[in-house]
């Protein structure tokens, strides 16, 4: 494993070197074939990065529950687990007896919810658990209701497809 990441080092610092070479020639005396040369060469750099990075951590760069952050997940509390209580019925996830929630569904609702932005899961939150209205919420965010609607028609939509594809679910 070890001569794969020496041989990916020494591809990536040769085609830094060409991507260099092109970057010292000023764009405007570049024929059309030589831009096409340095965005190819770009992506290359990109793409030799990406697979050094998954080959040195063992895992895919940026994924989210790689074996070695496990325990930051099995450590994390929801702060306040009647948002699971409120959520509609196509949402919900088996509930455990009155406020107790398994460590298996904080997972599975923190799986659900890491596919939406920060404002996608205000605005989700505040239509599903608080039942404030389209227009409360817009009057609130300072935008306008059909973005509301939007918004928590696409969180829905992400949530979904979130749940059709994620391995938490197939258990």
């Amino acid at each position: 494993m070890q001569d794969l990441i020496i041989e990916y080092k020494r591809a990536l610092k040769e085609a830094r070197k060409m991507y260099r070479a092109f970057s010292e020639t000023p764009e405007i005396e570049m024929t059309a074939e030589q831009k096409n040369d340095k965005k190819i060469i770009g992506s290359m750099i990109s793409d030799i990065e990406f697979t050094l990075e998954w080959l040195q951590n063992g895992r895919q760069p940026g994924a989210r529950r790689g074996a070695d952050r496990r325990d930051v997940y099995q450590r994390t509390i929801l702060a306040d687990p009647r948002i699971i209580d409120a959520m509609p019925e196509e949402y919900a996830i088996n509930l455990e007896p009155e406020g107790e929630v398994s460590d298996w569904d904080k997972e599975r609702i923190a799986d659900a919810l890491s596919v939406l932005t920060e404002r996608e899961k205000d605005i989700f939150i505040m239509h599903t658990v608080q039942n404030m209205s389209f227009e409360e919420i817009a009057q609130l965010l300072n935008i306008k209701k059909g973005t509301v609607q939007k918004n928590i028609e696409r969180s829905r939509l992400k949530m979904k497809n979130r749940a059709e594809h994620s391995l938490f679910c197939l258990a």
